[in-house]
């Protein structure tokens, strides 16, 4: 075979070998961890700088403002916070803003109960430990002495214990949500008398210490539309509420404005910012180790990788074979 022909079969190749060859480089890292390296920016450095001077006597909202299409750059985002949050011991209330996006809230808490995730929390339903709070037992170390000489032991593998309504709050759904967020500088409660299942909210100690927006310390919102706006203007710039950004990556260009005007306090964009912050939360022993958004890096990395090298050796093979002269001859004719 002369080395024209074999230039020329590299120039059309079938396009089905190409296509496999992504399939394949998007998959083996989901089996062999690669661990490329990520480094963190200062934008979502400084989201975990904030939340990680939070503790126990302040509380945070996530906003769960995207939809499955969305999932895999903001749902990392939103769940890497909430086991932030956890770890420090702070309270954490969860929205949605679409009736489509409660789901994208209960798939998340579900991801980091669930004992078959590497560092998961154990839950305790707001039923569970009524006794205790019927005696007074609301404080975190002490609910969590008393419900340990209850016979109820931590399962192995398990970060800690997690308690709705004193340690997190599903509020979910609520119709034309940007008024919901007005409605909460003044209430909580009145915006969401029950949350999303089916308790009371009135009965729960952190909404009985943080009963408005005005006493919560953040609220990021983990956006795959321009929903995050109604964060900045119903919240941060009605009673200066800090607000975070999770984007994707479609969308942080658009939204870095906020950040140089100093209306947000940092932004998560796409999987690259859901990386970052697991390599924070994991630099820092807060989580054993990364999660689902740096494994994504690998993939990405990879698919990325194979692009150039065909882009290359497409070039290569024009030159090489010569087809840059033909071309420069039929643009003579």
């Amino acid at each position: 075979m002369s080395a024209v022909n074999i230039w020329e079969k590299m120039l059309n190749i079938d396009r089905r070998w190409i296509f496999l060859g992504i399939g394949v480089v998007s998959i083996v890292p989901f089996f062999i961890n690669f661990g490329m390296p990520v480094r963190t920016t200062r934008e979502v450095e400084s989201i975990y700088d904030y939340v990680d001077e939070l503790g126990s006597d302040n509380a945070i909202f996530i906003s769960f403002d995207f939809a499955p299409g969305t999932s895999a750059e903001n749902m990392p985002m939103a769940v890497a916070v909430m086991r932030h949050a956890f770890y420090n011991d702070i309270p954490v209330f969860m929205t949605a803003n679409y009736p489509l996006h409660h789901g994208m809230m209960l798939a998340a808490m579900e991801y980091v109960f669930n004992p078959t995730t590497e560092g998961f929390y154990e839950d305790v339903d707001f039923e569970d430990w009524k006794d205790l709070r019927e005696a007074g037992v609301t404080g975190k170390y002490e609910l969590i002495e008393a419900w340990e000489n209850q016979g109820n032991q931590l399962p192995e593998g398990a970060l800690g214990w997690v308690f709705e309504g004193r340690d997190y709050a599903a509020l979910g759904y609520a119709p034309v949500f940007n008024l919901v967020i007005l409605g909460m500088t003044v209430s909580i409660e009145t915006q969401y008398p029950v949350d999303a299942h089916g308790n009371s909210t009135g009965e729960m100690p952190m909404l009985q210490e943080h009963k408005s927006l005005r006493e919560v310390d953040m609220a990021l919102t983990s956006s795959g539309s321009g929903a995050c706006v109604w964060w900045v203007t119903y919240a941060r710039e009605k009673m200066g509420l800090p607000i975070a950004f999770g984007l994707t990556a479609v969308m942080a260009t658009d939204y870095f404005p906020y950040l140089q005007a100093g209306q947000v306090i940092g932004q998560m964009g796409g999987l690259r910012g859901a990386a970052e912050y697991e390599v924070l939360l994991t630099e820092n022993g807060i989580t054993p180790s990364t999660d689902k958004a740096f494994r994504g890096m690998d993939v990405q990395s990879a698919a990325h990788i194979l692009i150039i090298l065909l882009i290359i050796m497409g070039n290569i093979a024009f030159f090489a074979g010569g087809f840059h002269k033909k071309t420069l001859l039929k643009g003579g004719r």
